[in-house]
C-alpha cells in the first residue's frame, strides 16, 4: 500500500525532482503565511500562540493538496488512488495520531525551523508503531518502531530558511528598531551585506503596499546607503553586476546589499549609479 501512495503522489507531482523542489517550498509558504510579518510584525516561530501553531498543518495540508491537485477522503483528509490518507504535520519533534487514523497510512511532514530542513514520509498506523500514552483529545505520538518503518520521500532535506531565525538577536534588534519602514530597510541592507534577502522580508519591513518605494531612490533606502557607498542591488534587474562583483546569484525576487572596497568595484557601481 505504502508503495502504491508513493508512486502516486510522485505521478501527482509530475517525477521526483519536482517533488522535491517544490514540497520543500510549499513548507515554507504555510509557515509563512501563519506568521504573516507583513500584517502582524512577527517574524518567528516562538511568537505564535499555541492555537496558531496547529494552524500551520491545515495549511501545509490545503497547499499540498492544491499541489498534487488531489481530492479530499471521506473520513480522512486526503484520497490517493482511491485510498484514504490522513495528513500529520508537525514544527516539532512529534506528531499526534487521532483514533480515526488506525489501520490508515499517514502522511507524515515535519519543519524544523532553526535547521530549515524538513521531512516527508508514510507510515501506516498501527498499533505497535504507537506511544501507550494518550493526550486529552485521546491522541497518541508515533513510537521508536514506527519511526523505523516511516517510508522517508523527504528525509532532513533542506527548505527555504527563515531569514530571522538565520540571524542573530543584536542584529535583527538593529533592524527592527527603527519606527519608519524606509529606515528599516536600510538597517537591513546596511546590517545584512552580501547575502540575499527574499522580498517577503523586505515586504514585511516596510510595512507598505508598494514595499519596492522603501528602497528605490527618490525617498527610498537607496538615498540613505548610496552615500554611504553601499549599494542594494535586485536580481531582476541587476543580475550581470551580481555577477561581475561576485556576488551570490540573487532571483527575480531577491536582493542584495555590498559595501565595495576594491576601487574597480565602486567605480563600477558609482558608473551604474548604485552609489554616490
Amino acid at each position: 500500500m505504502i508503495r502504491r501512495i508513493e508512486s502516486a503522489i510522485i505521478h501527482a507531482a509530475r517525477g521526483p525532482d519536482r517533488f522535491e523542489r517544490e514540497v520543500p517550498a510549499l513548507l515554507r509558504q504555510a509557515i509563512d503565511e501563519v506568521i504573516d510579518s507583513k500584517r502582524s510584525g512577527r517574524f518567528t516561530l516562538g511568537e505564535l500562540e499555541k492555537t496558531e501553531l496547529t494552524y500551520i498543518g491545515t495549511k501545509v495540508e490545503i497547499l499540498l493538496r492544491n499541489f498534487l491537485k488531489l481530492d479530499r477522503g471521506d473520513k480522512l483528509d486526503l484520497s490517493i488512488d482511491g485510498i484514504e490518507v490522513d495528513v500529520k504535520n508537525t514544527v516539532r519533534s512529534q506528531w499526534t495520531i487521532p483514533l480515526e487514523a488506525m489501520g490508515h497510512p499517514c502522511i507524515l511532514i515535519r519543519a524544523q525551523e532553526q535547521t530549515a530542513l524538513c521531512w516527508f514520509g508514510l507510515l501506516v498506523i498501527s498499533e505497535p508503531y504507537l506511544n501507550k500514552g494518550k493526550n486529552r483529545d485521546q491522541k497518541r505520538t508515533i513510537a521508536e518502531l514506527g519511526k523505523k518503518n516511516i517510508r522517508w520521500l523527504l528525509e532532513a532535506a533542506p527548505y527555504p530558511q527563515n531569514f530571522w531565525e538565520q540571524i542573530r538577536a543584536e542584529e535583527r534588534n538593529s533592524i527592527i528598531s527603527p519606527r519608519g519602514g524606509t529606515d528599516r530597510i536600510a538597517a537591513l541592507f546596511t546590517t545584512i551585506q552580501k547575502q540575499r534577502i527574499s522580498r517577503n522580508v523586505v515586504e514585511a519591513l516596510a510595512q507598505q503596499k508598494d514595499y519596492m518605494k522603501r528602497i528605490r531612490r527618490n525617498g527610498g533606502a537607496r538615498d540613505i546607503l548610496s552615500p554611504r557607498g553601499i549599494a542594494i542591488l535586485w536580481g531582476k534587474k541587476d543580475r550581470s553586476l551580481i555577477r561581475e562583483l561576485g556576488l551570490p546569484f540573487c532571483t527575480n525576487s531577491e536582493f542584495i546589499s555590498f559595501k565595495p572596497v576594491e576601487e574597480d568595484h565602486v567605480a563600477l557601481l558609482r558608473n551604474a549609479g548604485h552609489i554616490d
